[in-house]
């Protein structure tokens, strides 16, 4: 789908979105569901959002996936996006059964019941993956005690659908994190993630990424872009493909088009975002990224990290993240 056309679409699904649900779901709801159907290249239909959804919940009771995304009166926007999941799937159903099936998994394995559990279980395989992921979070909690949390689980399961070794992959993360520390990275929760998402495809540290994290970073600088914390994985995704120059130019491109939109009027950091996953998307959709590593691997890495910073961004979370 060409900008225009993603922008069109984009403005219009939000304004029926408008529309359908009025003042019971905000704009920041609205705007990362909107996205969410325009990368679908699907057309937001209210009345059919609404039937599919019932119709699930009669197919399958409350029987978890945190009781299927607990009460109508939950207006977050991780519960919209996940429902909107489910509806755009081809199998609904089928889908739901296997995010509860998962969620089981999880649950077994040893991980604790949390919205971010919900973003892993769409990512997850089977019980011996929930094994692995929670091996790895577990390692991962040895060099990053404080920091390593529940929003760490989904990075847990994505990152150890190919790699083996998660002694040697939390190492590298912790490596990574160091390097662009003394490159003047911001600590916490988000440079963590990005150091997470450079281990996706090599265990081992690759000296090479943290250069393209900061040159990509300065890219943007020197456009007069502010880089903020939130942002850092998107960096880590895009030095992942070895993004150039002009990969940067179009994101800014995309960005100077969107923030003119009324909806993205106060959100601009929530447009560069937008922009940086149209940008990557359509870099795997033209196969412009000559002999990369896996296109399908990474579009679930970029769907996560939409998942995880749009609940990070809005500030969505659920009473379970506060006591389990």
């Amino acid at each position: 789908m060409d900008k225009t056309s993603f922008i069109q679409l984009f403005e219009h699904n939000y304004e029926r979105m408008a529309l359908f649900f009025g003042a019971d779901v905000s704009s920041n709801v609205r705007i990362p569901l909107a996205v969410q159907f325009t990368f679908s290249r699907e057309t937001f239909n209210g009345l059919q959002f609404e039937a599919n959804v019932e119709k699930l919940h009669k197919y399958q009771p409350k029987q978890t996936l945190i009781e299927f995304l607990a009460t109508p009166s939950n207006k977050s926007v991780l519960t919209y996006k996940v429902l909107a999941h489910l509806v755009l799937h081809l199998e609904p159903e089928q889908e739901l059964e296997r995010l509860i099936s998962n969620e089981k998994a999880l649950v077994k394995a040893g991980f604790k019941n949390s919205s971010y559990q919900n973003i892993a279980a769409l990512f997850l395989t089977d019980e011996a993956h929930a094994i692995r992921a929670k091996t790895l979070y577990e390692e991962m909690k040895k060099h990053h005690f404080f920091l390593t949390g529940k929003d760490d689980i989904p990075y847990a399961v994505l990152l150890t659908k190919q790699q083996e070794d998660p002694i040697r992959q939390a190492k590298t993360m912790r490596k990574y994190y160091d390097a662009l520390s003394k490159k003047g990275f911001k600590g916490g929760d988000a440079l963590q993630a990005a150091t997470q998402l450079l281990t996706l495809y090599n265990e081992a540290f690759q000296p090479v990424l943290v250069d393209y994290v900061v040159a990509i970073k300065q890219s943007f600088t020197s456009c007069n872009i502010k880089i903020k914390k939130r942002f850092y994985p998107y960096l880590a995704l895009l030095a992942l493909t070895a993004a150039t120059t002009g990969a940067v130019d179009e994101i800014i491109g995309m960005k100077q088009d969107l923030v003119k939109l009324s909806m993205y009027a106060a959100e601009q950091d929530y447009a560069l975002m937008t922009a940086t996953q149209y940008v990557l998307q359509q870099l795997i959709d033209n196969d412009a990224l000559a002999d990369f590593n896996d296109s399908l691997l990474f579009m679930q890495a970029l769907n996560m990290s939409g998942f995880i910073n749009d609940a990070a961004f809005f500030g969505v979370f659920d009473i379970l993240d506060i006591f389990l």
